[in-house]
């Protein structure tokens, strides 16, 4: 059904932005997300597949939206009272850096066409090459250390998966495409800084 909520929130100096949304009939969760600096320092998922095999129609619809701003609201309180358990940059790396993640862009000559993209993207662990299936990869424009999502979705069975989206029209010159990848504590990330007008060059990529 694919709706959801998006609320900016401060606590203290730091801003953080919370999003809250229903994956889909194909992918029965309800997932809160929190950015701090366009970085995920927390995320909660929770599954509705139960209720959803019961229920139909607005019936259903009523009770995701319930579940939706209930799970919203009680994020963002944790958050405000500082019971969050959130992950800083460093801990995240500290964390995953024996069992990384490698995200590899299949079509990185092809993936844009008309304000059109289309990334064709494969997944591998880091030290032994295995495809790594079932994890959430996502899309972003990041811009002077904002970021603005574009799609997410799942790995196959191959430890593959195809993200579509149109082109935000802030695609300025000097903006970064990153992609993003989280199995478990386990991520990784590549990004492609974009060259001249967004609809007409394929990104390049920089050195990290």
């Amino acid at each position: 059904m694919n709706f959801g909520f998006n609320s900016n929130v401060r606590v203290g100096d730091a801003l953080y932005h919370v999003q809250t949304e229903d994956r889909g009939a194909s992918h029965p969760f309800l997932d809160t997300v929190v950015y701090k600096s366009g970085q995920v320092v927390f995320k909660r998922s929770a599954s509705y597949e139960k209720f959803a095999s019961v229920l139909e129609g607005e019936t259903l619809a009523e009770k995701l939206h319930e579940h939706l701003a209930q799970q919203h609201r009680q994020v963002i309180a944790q958050l405000e009272a500082g019971t969050l358990p959130l992950h800083t940059k460093e801990k995240v790396e500290l964390a995953v850096a024996p069992e990384g993640l490698d995200l590899r862009l299949l079509n990185p000559k092809s993936w844009l066409a008309a304000g059109n993209a289309s990334l064709e993207i494969e997944l591998t662990k880091r030290k032994t090459k295995q495809r790594v299936a079932d994890a959430d990869v996502e899309a972003c424009l990041e811009y002077e250390k904002t970021r603005t999502p574009c799609a997410e979705g799942r790995t196959d069975e191959k430890g593959c998966a195809t993200l579509k989206f149109l082109m935000p029209p802030n695609a300025v010159e000097g903006s970064s495409l990153v992609i993003r990848a989280t199995d478990g504590s386990s991520t990784g990330e590549t990004r492609f800084r974009l060259k001249l007008k967004a609809s007409e060059k394929a990104p390049a990529p920089v050195s990290r």
